[in-house]
């Protein structure tokens, strides 16, 4: 049984050459700026939020990923500054990424915004190749272990109070200084959006969609639906192609936001791990009160 999950992490590491990004489940929660650079300035007031996220726990390797995102609007509400920063640990390679996002909002009718914005960025990645066997040590894959990789990203959102889409590339270029054959990053694709249906003065339902592409790995999707109550308390599941069931619970406390999700795996993996757990903490700046329904509720 250890061959057989030793084997089945190489064969994951390998996968994980082809799709780098960190993959989340609380997407509608604040926390887009990490894929988008557009979503910089989408809130009224400036934001910033933790979070943290295990996946498939007790497998040997398993992901793990820490991330911090701050964004605000610096001028006339049109232009908006965001900072991202990602640790990322999985199998045998450690991974840092830092990056500043700048976005411009412009009105394109009374209730509609259409923000675009582009984002650079350092990866650093460190990979202890002395934890595998069977490798070829003249392969150029494996000479270095460590690499600094400047990048630039891109992205469009299009929202109003109600409904938003999104269309982003976070790591468009990569400028790595190797042979093609031993290229790290790869473009990833992500198109996203969401809706708020009021049923009552209490209660509103928020579905997402999710979608993920990128070469050489399977098109993902995420299915999402949020109930919230008095704009205070959440609960929400979505279905994750191929791969995992969630479940949500959110919670507003003043300027305060806090989220956790329970992913339930429904691949081949579930026979070796008890499910992954994210935990979201934010913080919207701004004045105290009483949330407001008719507000911005941005949550993607």
């Amino acid at each position: 049984m250890k061959n057989l999950i030793i084997l089945a992490i190489m064969c994951f590491a390998l996968f994980a050459k082809a799709q780098q990004e960190p993959q989340y489940t609380l997407n509608q929660f604040n926390s887009n700026l990490e894929i988008n650079p557009a979503y910089a300035g989408a809130n009224e007031n400036a934001s910033a939020s933790l979070r943290y996220r295990k996946q498939w726990v007790g497998y040997d390797g398993s992901p793990s990923t820490a991330s911090f995102n701050a964004e605000s609007k610096i001028i006339r509400k049109r232009l908006a500054l965001g900072l991202t920063i990602i640790s990322d640990r999985i199998g045998i390679t450690q991974s840092t990424s830092t990056d500043l996002s700048l976005a411009s909002h412009v009105r394109v009718s009374e209730k509609a915004t259409l923000s675009v914005g582009i984002k650079a960025g350092v990866y650093f990645l460190n990979s202890d190749f002395s934890k595998l066997s069977n490798i070829d040590p003249v392969d150029p894959l494996y000479v270095t272990n460590k690499r600094t990789i400047p990048y630039l990203g891109t992205g469009a959102l299009f929202y109003t109070r109600e409904f938003y889409v999104g269309l982003a590339i976070p790591r468009l270029l990569s400028f790595e200084n190797v042979s093609p054959q031993s290229t790290i990053n790869k473009p990833h694709v992500f198109l996203y959006g969401g809706y708020r249906i009021v049923l009552d003065d209490d209660i509103e339902l928020r579905p997402a969609l999710l979608g993920k592409y990128v070469a050489s790995a399977p098109f993902e999707t995420d299915i999402a639906l949020d109930a919230w109550y008095k704009n205070l308390v959440g609960l929400g599941v979505s279905y994750r192609t191929s791969d995992a069931v969630s479940f949500m619970i959110k919670a507003r406390i003043g300027q305060s936001f806090i989220g956790y999700s329970y992913d339930m795996t429904v691949s081949g993996l579930r026979t070796f791990n008890s499910g992954s757990h994210e935990i979201y903490l934010g913080y919207h700046f701004g004045k105290k009160g009483t949330p407001d329904r008719n507000q911005n509720n941005r949550y993607f």
